[in-house]
């Protein structure tokens, strides 16, 4: 690789293909510092995504990598995983894991077209965890570096004993196994081998995917990898554990600024000091009778007065679940109309297609947040300091939910046991605050998440260092160097890593030495002095035999 000047700027890819804006919303921060360095950030994504960059005038440049999926999938994906249950066992999350997949021959081939010619090749690659294989085919091809994105400590690496399972596939969200049963943890430990009859033939898909397209090698799951892992979640919210160098939890990653609040949600925070804000996501689509009993659920606590307001996003596809003929009575005998909710008509209720989430999250009359979960509401709400009541539907909300009720901000709701007089019970918990607990908790996650956040310019800064590394440890095509970030234990044999040699020597030796020992203290000290004596017999004939030829 040729010896760059130090201070030129660096030509860094953006990659981020399936999974939606938040998957690119951390990627394009990232690349938002590096580009205020004076790097050269460009970004690749599938077709009809190319808007996201709208925000990011620093883009210079867009690559296509292939289609987006289709529409009716993605609904297809959500829906299946809205319903699934862990318990369910991994059948159903392959279904998804197979669509996810089936997108990287169009982002290899792309990618491989700009590594190829020296004019468009990146000097790094920082891409979303969903595009991870494409990147590290170039690393393997062109010795193109790469950092990956993870929402949250990635599954298969840095594997911890005392954490049972893996992130994402936990029965019970078993977060350590510091208050976990023994027969928990031996359940959790057992979620892939009891998924070896889904995980085999996705496997033997997955490379016969790659040999079609020409790539006849695998990627190897590393438990220390050897590229940049970039997490956006922070310890604290993630159970802390030892990482490798070249991982590290750089979250929450957010905007340094963001969408204010419209005048009529400004209008109606300033007159409900006590509002609950509910998200569950743009794809989270509940059945009609799962969202009566969240209305119902929201009026009783709006009766008890634990709550005095309730802003509602949803998009325009959960829409069509609420029934605008449904009407729900008031303690006070009025009625709440679903039209009128829909419509904005009701004062005490706002329900629009899009919030400005951080706006609305930033804005001290905002008591509750109840939510879906997932990593950015995660991130965004201990942030802003805001109480949580958590829905968790799959992978990674799952685990936030729990990782969240955990820290002590909030509490949850299982997702297959909506009830209304669960939901207002739990409204009244958190906004109560008995003993004040949430109060406390919330006060102090968001301190460690605002130190947190800055740690998106300690990514950029790791992508600089690992970029550094590659470019000059090369010399004529031919390694000079290990990677400096790389621990030496990935680079030895598994038994001088382990020092398994050392153990097998001592252990002889000892074996040895107590097998000695125990001849002596049986029969060896009556033979000793026959064998003193024969040791000194073949002593004087070697001294006898020395001495004739020094005589001669």
């Amino acid at each position: 690789m040729a010896d760059l000047n130090p201070e030129a700027p660096r030509r860094i890819l953006l990659l981020v293909t399936t999974g939606g804006f938040t998957h690119a919303a951390p990627v394009l921060e990232i690349g938002a510092v590096l580009a205020a360095r004076g790097h050269d950030i460009q970004f690749a994504t599938n077709a009809g995504q190319e808007s996201w960059v709208a925000g990011y005038p620093f883009i210079t440049t867009v690559h296509t990598v292939g289609p987006a999926a289709p529409e009716a999938e993605m609904e297809a994906h959500y829906d299946r995983m809205r319903v699934w249950r862990t318990s369910q066992g991994l059948g159903p999350v392959m279904q998804s894991k197979y669509l996810f997949d089936s997108f990287w021959p169009d982002a290899y081939r792309k990618l491989h077209e700009l590594c190829a010619d020296a004019a468009t090749r990146p000097h790094f690659i920082v891409a979303d965890f969903f595009a991870e294989h494409a990147a590290r085919d170039m690393l393997h091809q062109f010795g193109v570096q790469l950092a990956c994105v993870w929402p949250q400590m990635p599954y298969g690496m840095a594997p911890s004993s005392y954490h049972p399972g893996h992130p994402g596939f936990q029965l019970d969200m078993t977060l350590t196994s510091e208050h976990a049963s023994l027969a928990s943890r031996f359940r959790n430990e057992l979620v892939l081998v009891r998924a070896l009859p889904q995980l085999l033939p996705y496997i033997g898909w997955l490379k016969r995917m790659r040999r079609a397209t020409g790539v006849n090698y695998s990627l190897p799951v590393q438990a220390k990898p050897d590229y940049l892992v970039l997490v956006n979640s922070f310890f604290g919210l993630e159970a802390p554990k030892d990482l490798p160098p070249l991982i590290a939890a750089v979250g929450p990653i957010l905007g340094d600024t963001y969408p204010p609040l419209d005048d009529d949600l400004s209008k109606f925070l300033e007159t409900h000091d006590k509002t609950i804000y509910i998200s569950l996501g743009t794809h989270i689509c509940l059945p009609a009778d799962e969202v009566n009993k969240v209305i119902i659920g929201i009026v009783r606590a709006l009766d008890a007065g634990h709550i005095n307001g309730v802003i509602w996003a949803v998009p325009r596809r959960p829409r069509s679940n609420f029934d605008p003929t449904q009407t729900f009575p008031r303690a006070d005998g009025s009625a709440v109309s679903v039209a009128d909710l829909l419509g904005d008509k009701h004062p005490d209720f706002r329900f629009p297609v899009f919030a400005p989430q951080r706006a609305i999250l930033a804005h001290p009359n905002t008591a509750l947040f109840l939510t879906h979960g997932g990593g950015s509401s995660a991130n965004e709400a201990l942030f802003h300091g805001v109480r949580v009541m958590v829905i968790g539907y799959f992978f990674d909300q799952l685990c936030n939910s729990a990782r969240l009720i955990q820290a002590g901000v909030g509490l949850s709701l299982d997702k297959g046991q909506l009830a209304a007089d669960t939901i207002a019970d739990i409204i009244g918990q958190i906004c109560t605050d008995a003993d004040g607990s949430f109060a406390r908790n919330v006060r102090r996650m968001q301190r460690i998440a605002s130190i947190a956040s800055r740690r998106k310019h300690l990514a950029a800064d790791l992508i600089e260092e690992v970029m550094a590394d590659q470019e000059l440890r090369f010399q004529d095509g031919v390694e000079r160097n290990p990677m400096h970030l790389q621990t030496a234990d990935m680079r030895m044999p598994l038994w001088k890593s382990r020092n398994w040699d050392m153990w097998l020597v001592t252990l002889t030796a000892l074996a040895a030495g107590g097998l000695a020992g125990r001849w002596m203290t049986r029969e060896g000290w009556q033979r000793l002095p026959v064998v003193l004596a024969y040791s000194v017999g073949i002593a004087k004939g070697y001294s006898h035999m020395a001495f004739a030829k020094g005589w001669k």
